[in-house]
């Protein structure tokens, strides 16, 4: 009888500690590593309105990403998504007509995991009116022609671009 609750008192710690172990197991799911290949389309929006006013050449630019991006059905870079890009060309207005001029680029997102895409895009870019023949009109006439400025180039939130993964990169899922 003795033995019987002996047995019995220390079986079951082990035997729960068991069935503990095996539920855990059968619940933990193994990270999968999945492959976004070079070439992917990640299309995006820009977040903020630009103008060439504001903007200077450097300046980090976010955009949104605005569908999911699966890789076997499993969602890789998630809608919603913020991805940064970058002003290479800022221009303001200026005298004599000259026009504003502005343009923007992807550079990389973000994934799932947090690891980062890189990526290029055809740019986004606008130009402000030139007014350099009005200008030039103006001066002739009354001579204060020449502080006539150019128009300013303006990229309005919302604008669509595509970005296009640079090469293969590894994502981890859980």
């Amino acid at each position: 009888m003795y033995n019987k609750i002996i047995n019995s008192f220390c079986f079951k710690p082990v035997a729960l500690l068991l069935m503990c172990a095996v539920l855990f197991m059968s619940f933990t799911l193994p990270n999968e590593t999945v492959i976004l290949k070079s070439g992917t389309v990640i299309p995006l929006e820009l977040m903020s309105t630009l103008t060439s006013k504001t903007a200077r050449t450097g300046q980090t630019v976010d955009f949104r990403v605005t569908s999911d991006v699966k890789v076997n059905g499993k969602v890789v870079v998630a809608a919603g998504s913020v991805a940064q890009g970058q002003v290479v060309r800022a221009k303001k207005n200026g005298l004599l007509g000259s026009e504003g001029e502005l343009e923007i680029t992807v550079k990389t997102i973000k994934a799932v995991d947090g690891s980062v895409i890189y990526c290029t895009a055809n740019n986004l870019m606008d130009e402000g009116g030139n007014k350099l023949a009005i200008s030039i009109v103006f001066t002739v006439l009354c001579l204060f022609g020449f502080l006539i400025k150019g128009g300013t180039a303006e990229i309005p939130a919302g604008a669509q671009i595509q970005a296009i993964v640079n090469s293969d990169t590894e994502i981890q899922l859980n």
